[in-house]
């Protein structure tokens, strides 16, 4: 019992550590200037003011951040949706030769370091005049659909091989097998890579960071960089922390929709 306990208070410590930055950043966030470094510490603020979401937006185009956040964040889930739903299709259903050797070459690019591949692909997009452009990192990004790839062909293993074999015998070739039979079966595990997918591209910032130089261009995750350069102090703190609760309210809201499907899709596809 008394392990129990102890198990239990240490979940609770480390929830509420994991909790009191996203507290601390919806506190400042409709804190007035003069309330951000309170002398004792409350998780309110004593005169909550929505001026620090409208200092934000006077100081840089978050608007523009947001739009263009949500631009390449939809056009990389589709993009990898588009390229993954096939692939897995074929790699989980359809018999060829070299099937899977060519699996095992897209789960190896899963081990291979994401920064290993910068420069090449860096090189890459400026020789292809996508420097500065939402397209240069969409692009490059969409190609990092191995873990995408590989979670739909455990869906679509799963599925009973009588349905496709009747399929056939109808005359149904593999398009219209994926579009009619295996698709609307596995729709859960869709859904849950295009949440994660979503959600891995809306915080892209590395390859964002390298690629757009125009502040118009940048995205909201690499734009509130500019904030803590901003200031006579040092850092606009409030319109900092406004801007990034913007930024974490989609994200948090798309998961909260879609965490059933999640939790359903990894259990029923043998992923643990």
């Amino acid at each position: 019992m008394a392990g129990q306990i102890a198990l239990h208070v240490a979940f609770v410590l480390a929830c509420v550590a994991t909790l009191f930055p996203l507290a601390w950043m919806l506190r400042t966030a409709f804190a007035a200037p003069g309330d951000i470094f309170h002398a004792t510490l409350s998780l309110w603020p004593d005169d909550p003011t929505l001026g620090n979401f409208a200092k934000a937006f006077r100081l840089h185009p978050v608007a523009i951040w947001f739009v263009n956040s949500l631009v390449v964040a939809g056009a990389i889930t589709l993009g990898k949706l588009a390229i993954a739903l096939p692939a897995s299709f074929a790699f989980g259903v359809m018999t060829f030769r070299g099937r899977d050797v060519a699996f095992g070459l897209v789960v190896g690019t899963m081990t291979v370091p994401y920064v290993i591949t910068l420069l090449p692909t860096y090189v890459t997009v400026v020789g292809a005049g996508l420097y500065d452009t939402l397209a240069g990192v969409i692009i490059p990004t969409i190609g990092h659909c191995g873990f995408v790839v590989f979670f739909l062909r455990q869906a679509f293993k799963a599925l009973p091989r009588e349905l496709f074999e009747a399929a056939r015998i109808d005359g149904a070739g593999p398009w219209r097998q994926l579009l009619t039979i295996a698709l609307p079966n596995i729709w859960g595990a869709v859904a849950a890579m295009a949440v994660l997918s979503f959600l891995g591209a809306w915080n892209l910032y590395l390859w964002p960071h390298l690629i757009l130089d125009a502040t118009e261009h940048k995205t909201l995750s690499i734009g509130l960089k500019l904030f803590a350069t901003t200031g006579e102090q040092g850092g606009e703190w409030g319109p900092l922390m406004a801007t990034a609760l913007l930024a974490a309210v989609p994200v948090v809201a798309l998961y909260l929709l879609a965490q059933r499907q999640i939790v359903s899709a990894f259990v029923t596809s043998g992923v643990r």
